[in-house]
């Protein structure tokens, strides 16, 4: 039993697929979380004492699963003396389909970050909603503080913020010091103030400039400074600033400040990024231009390497299955296009299923493989949802 190699996300997003259609007949899959340092002494513990309740349910079938369910788990948890450094998921149950017989199988997940929740759950469905975030891609985030002495540089990426950088104004205040004329002094403050400018610039493109995944930099502070650091560009020009915010501190309090008002930022910026992407895809379609839609279309444009971005959206559930028809005896190939779709024989036969490939993994790998980009498209605005029912949720922006 290997638990040292992660989960990638890819893995993950696989493998909650597959529990969340898992349904027991009653209370009887059971989903437990360890975040990292849990003590495995503590959660033993508790199953023991979930075992003893769970010998006084009243149905004989749900008391032996979950007796059978808290079994598993408690030998598995033998292995370890302390849980994975990212914590650990592990979801045990009966997933036999035909009632009156017994399956008891055990599932884990090491996530590629820290589980942050310690959650025990019995329940007809495994609880996989926690594991979700480690399904999407990790975007990261700039974050600026800025005042007119002091400036705080920070990234944020998933729910971690990490301050990188502190720069400090060396200009003179503005209160006139004797000996000198009040016009003289003010160019020393306008020099030390453009000098300090220029060192927040320079130290947004050293930071920012080199993280992977960045898509842009929110930017607080009090009063007008903001906007004067932004109107001189003191940055590259590839740095995008996604908004600023009003802050009453410079420091980490500022940092802090920007976090908890940058949900509404980042959830305008990809809703307008993501209203550009369909609009652009569906130009292209209108006018015969670079796109693609389409499973085999778009199939056939991601093997000759001609795709630029991957849409996809998040609604989406195809599979390509072969099957045998049970009439005829011919084998075939359909597209399934919603859960618990059957596929059906030309003949009008029951088809039995010989293969069944989930399409939207399948579709990941050859984006991936050929250097494409890959956007999903949620279902939540109106262009998402046009995108689902007009495109059947796949479609591609080509190179050429």
């Amino acid at each position: 039993m290997d638990l040292k190699l992660e989960a990638s996300r890819r893995e993950i997003k696989k493998k909650v697929a597959e529990l969340s259609k898992i349904r027991g007949s009653g209370t009887e899959l059971i989903s437990l979380y360890i975040p990292p340092k849990y003590p495995i002494g503590d959660v033993a513990g508790r199953l023991r004492s979930e075992y003893s309740q769970a010998s006084n349910i009243k149905s004989k079938q749900t008391r032996n699963n979950v007796l059978g369910a808290l079994e598993r788990i408690l030998n598995f948890l033998k292995h370890f003396n302390q849980p994975p450094d990212n914590g650990i998921a592990i979801f045990a149950g009966n997933i036999s389909k035909n009632p009156g017989e017994s399956d008891i199988k055990l599932f884990y997940i090491v996530p590629p970050d820290p589980i942050g929740i310690q959650l025990y759950r019995c329940d007809s469905s495994f609880f996989v909603e926690p594991l979700l975030v480690f399904t999407k891609p990790k975007e990261a985030y700039g974050l600026l503080a800025i005042d007119g002495s002091d400036a705080t540089l920070a990234i944020l990426e998933g729910k971690n913020v990490r301050i990188v950088r502190h720069v400090h104004s060396t200009a003179p205040s503005k209160t006139h010091k004797g000996g000198q004329s009040a016009a003289r002094y003010q160019r020393l403050v306008e020099i030390g103030k453009e000098d300090y400018y220029k060192r927040v610039g320079e130290a947004m493109d050293e930071v920012f400039l080199n993280v992977q995944n960045m898509k842009g930099v929110i930017i607080g502070g009090p009063g007008p400074i903001k906007d004067y650091f932004l109107d001189g560009k003191y940055f590259n020009y590839q740095i995008k600033v996604l908004g600023k915010v009003d802050t009453g501190y410079s420091d980490e309090n500022g940092i802090h400040e920007i976090m908890h008002k940058l949900e509404e930022i980042i959830a305008n910026q990809e809703a307008a990024q993501e209203k550009r992407l369909v609009q652009m895809f569906i130009e292209n379609v209108v006018k015969g231009g670079l796109a693609a839609y389409g499973v085999k279309e778009v199939v056939e444009a991601l093997e000759a390497k001609r795709v630029n971005t991957l849409l996809l959206s998040e609604g989406l559930y195809l599979h390509r299955i072969r099957y045998k028809c049970q009439k005829c005896g011919q084998e075939g190939t359909a597209y399934i296009t919603a859960e618990g779709q059957e596929a059906q024989c030309s003949c009008g036969g029951k088809a039995t299923i010989l293969d069944d490939n989930d399409m939207v993994e399948e579709l990941e790998n050859l984006a991936e493989s050929s250097g494409a980009k890959i956007e999903f498209i949620s279902t939540d605005t109106p262009e998402g949802g046009q995108f689902l029912s007009g495109f059947f949720g796949i479609g591609a922006l080509l190179r050429y």
